[in-house]
């Protein structure tokens, strides 16, 4: 059985500084403790793959590959992303449209009921903009689309972190986030408010945020 991880990172020029060296510090995290816990709890019957994309909309495409699909094996270095990518608007929407696309039809195939149920980690310290598509559009599709779209974006588990964020941006993020009440108990929240002033918090609440969501 495969489970994806995908990472979504907002590189809009509003994450340039502190926070994008939170997410580089985080992501470091991830790889140098995150997977080998991962790999401790992981069950043998199951395969986890990661993929990292950034979204912006200063780059040839809103959507960008940091790190193409990758195994879990062979998940062990992380290179940190230029802080000159971070640049543009956000737009969201793309990101999450380029995942689904991904999940029923792209890099991985058709859609595969019996696959476990991929985690989608959303980071961004705002309101979405852009309009190809746009996001509330894009989660209507998600909501109502298509039976592949549907089933692929209901079935994912889908956590959002708020970096800074005003009222307005926690809002949109919190319409992202979706875990059963099973993810619950194991200690999984949709929405997690966060701070680059506190780079040690949001550090290690992606880190457990990806562990979790990896072997739930």
């Amino acid at each position: 059985m495969n489970k994806t991880v995908y990472l979504l990172i907002d590189c809009s020029g509003s994450m340039y500084g502190a926070r994008a060296d939170a997410v580089n510090t985080a992501m470091q995290k991830i790889v140098y403790e995150g997977i080998p816990e991962i790999k401790k709890l992981k069950s043998e019957t199951l395969d986890i793959y990661f993929k990292v994309l950034g979204f912006s909309s200063d780059h040839r495409n809103d959507v960008f590959e940091i790190l193409p699909k990758t195994a879990l094996e062979d998940f062990n270095q992380w290179d940190n992303i230029d802080p000159e990518t971070f640049c543009g608007g956000t737009p969201t929407g793309a990101a999450i449209k380029a995942v689904i696309d991904d999940l029923v039809g792209g890099n991985r195939g058709e859609f595969n009921v019996n696959d476990a149920a991929p985690a989608i980690i959303l980071i961004s310290d705002g309101m979405p903009n852009g309009d190809n598509p746009t996001y509330e559009e894009v989660m209507e599709c998600a909501v109502k689309g298509g039976p592949k779209e549907v089933k692929a974006f209901r079935k994912a588990l889908r956590i959002a972190l708020g970096m800074s964020v005003d009222d307005a941006g926690r809002e949109s993020l919190k319409k992202f986030g979706d875990v059963s009440d099973k993810m619950k108990k194991a200690g999984i929240e949709s929405y997690y408010d966060c701070s680059e002033e506190y780079i040690g918090k949001f550090v290690e609440i992606l880190k457990s945020a990806t562990v979790k969501a990896s072997v739930t």
